[in-house]
């Protein structure tokens, strides 16, 4: 998957910008997890979403993974999503006759 645009920042980056000068270190952390449920719950209604509409979902989670959308998954759980990825690719390049 070729990377067009920067990366997001992650919700991290973002709350750094606004300790000390909004709210206290405390403060960020409730902060954090109510936004990082908030993409976590995203995140599970366009997995279902994406099961609805048949897309797969080593693409579904590739594409979440690569935005930082959600808890971030482990260096392990990060490397099985982009192996499953890169494998349902080469799949569907043999299915249409170009790999």
């Amino acid at each position: 998957m070729t990377e067009v645009h920067e990366p997001a920042p992650s919700l991290s980056e973002v709350l750094d910008r606004f300790v000390n000068s909004v709210f206290s270190a405390e403060d960020r952390l409730v902060v954090q997890e109510a936004l990082q449920d908030r993409e976590d719950r995203i995140v599970g209604h366009l997995h279902m979403a994406g099961m609805q509409f048949g897309l797969y979902p080593q693409i579904v989670a590739e594409v979440l993974a690569t935005v930082g959308l959600g808890t971030p998954p482990t260096v392990e759980g990060r490397a099985l999503i982009r192996q499953q990825f890169v494998t349902l690719m080469e799949e569907l390049r043999r299915q249409q006759g170009s790999g």
